[in-house]
């Protein structure tokens, strides 16, 4: 890695993560990081601008302190429902009736591919390209290849206008400008995913606290899903079913995650309710509340798969990431409901505290290695120039082959 370190912040619904590294070939190096609370947050949109504010602040902070660095910039993950993604198709005719495919040729039929999605309020993260053909026949690469037309897919993925901006403004009072912003599946799928495992077909799913968020890979990055359901949710469940504050509510969830399914489904848990009066209850019949929130999340995952063209294409099955993936016996109840193989997703290839060894901080390692790998010498731990969109030809053609 040449320059200056990365920085990326991951601001979830339950903590802001502010993390510094440097990718070398395959492996990330956290230098430093930072975390904070959320506040202001529901769902990944933002409620309280304040708020928000003070969480970047604390986190960056803290990263600064950790890593002996100044912060001046950051990548930004994004997800939840501002999120979409579409496909585009162009076909341009060879210029030359003897001449091969060049770069030239392939750029016209991305730039086409771009004009088709240009015209909405939208910020485009990531173009990646599904598929090429030559004269109706699919490859893998076209260049130097004889033929009459070029058509090219691609996958747009972009953020709604509102909801970039608002965060961009968010960062920019904390003192942090937004060098571009990245899909936080597809950072956690760098991270997490094989390569094996994207050519057969997987879903990454991202069980976070306020959405859970569904990346389908088939190759390249296929579809993505948003479902406005989470670890939040299930906190409410508890608080209401049980008549206990949100506080004491996640300390039961928390109480019913992996780290504590060496208990005994019959040992009581005991709880201080809102009345006063202090109450108990089996960890089997705190984790069947659990349970119902959870099995209603991966039935509405199961219906975005269905709906989807590449759903009997997953014999890679459903790596599962974020805090929700954590619960106990998650992967029991995901694998009764949608009828696929699951596994935890833990980063890989990083050198880094323990403690990110955890699928709970996928996506956080993975905006590194995506932010080191596509985009180079902006969101650096220095104060980064704003961010070009007119990269070099052959920089931005070789990055979009490599995606395919």
């Amino acid at each position: 890695m040449s320059g200056s370190p990365i920085v990326v912040l991951d601001i979830g619904s339950s903590k802001t993560l502010c993390i510094v590294g440097e990718t070398q070939g395959e492996q990330v190096k956290v230098l430093g990081s930072g975390s904070s609370p959320s506040m202001g947050l529901r769902r990944s949109s933002i409620t309280d601008m304040t708020k928000v504010v003070e969480s970047i602040r604390t986190a960056v902070r803290d990263a600064e302190r950790s890593a002996g660095l100044k912060i001046t910039g950051a990548y930004a993950g994004m997800s939840g429902e501002g999120v979409s993604a579409a496909q585009h198709r162009s076909t341009v005719a060879i210029l030359g009736e003897s001449n091969p495919i060049d770069e030239e040729d392939v750029q016209r039929a991305l730039t086409a591919a771009e004009q088709e999605a240009a015209g909405t309020p939208q910020t485009i993260m990531h173009r990646i390209v599904q598929n090429y053909a030559v004269d109706g026949e699919t490859v893998q690469n076209p260049l130097w290849l004889q033929g009459n037309r070029l058509s090219i897919e691609t996958l747009t993925v972009s953020a709604a206008d509102f909801a970039s901006t608002t965060l961009e403004r968010a960062a920019d009072e904390a003192g942090i400008h937004i060098a571009g912003f990245l899909l936080e599946t597809l950072a956690a799928a760098e991270t997490t995913l094989s390569v094996d495992e994207r050519d057969m077909g997987v879903g990454l799913l991202d069980l976070g606290a306020g959405t859970s968020d569904l990346a389908l890979f088939c190759g390249p990055l296929r579809h993505v899903v948003d479902v406005p359901l989470g670890g939040d949710d299930i906190t409410r469940d508890l608080s209401m079913v049980l008549n206990i504050s949100q506080r004491e509510a996640e300390q039961l969830k928390t109480q019913c995650s992996v780290g504590y399914e060496g208990e005994e489904g019959d040992d009581l848990l005991s709880f201080n309710m809102t009345s006063g009066r202090s109450n108990s209850m089996t960890r089997q019949q705190i984790s069947e509340i659990i349970e119902a929130r959870q099995r209603e999340i991966f039935e509405h995952i199961g219906r975005a798969i269905e709906a989807c063209p590449h759903a009997q294409m997953l014999a890679a099955g459903l790596v599962l990431t974020g805090g929700g993936a954590l619960m106990s016996n998650v992967f029991e109840l995901a694998e009764e409901v949608l009828g696929l193989p699951v596994r935890l997703g833990i980063p890989q290839n990083i050198v880094a505290p323990s403690m990110m060894q955890d699928p709970s901080y996928a996506t956080a390692i993975g905006l590194l290695r995506l932010a080191g790998s596509e985009y180079n010498e902006i969101g650096r731990a220095e104060a980064p120039a704003p961010p070009s969109h007119a990269s070099g030809f052959f920089g931005k053609l070789s990055k979009i082959l490599s995606l395919f």
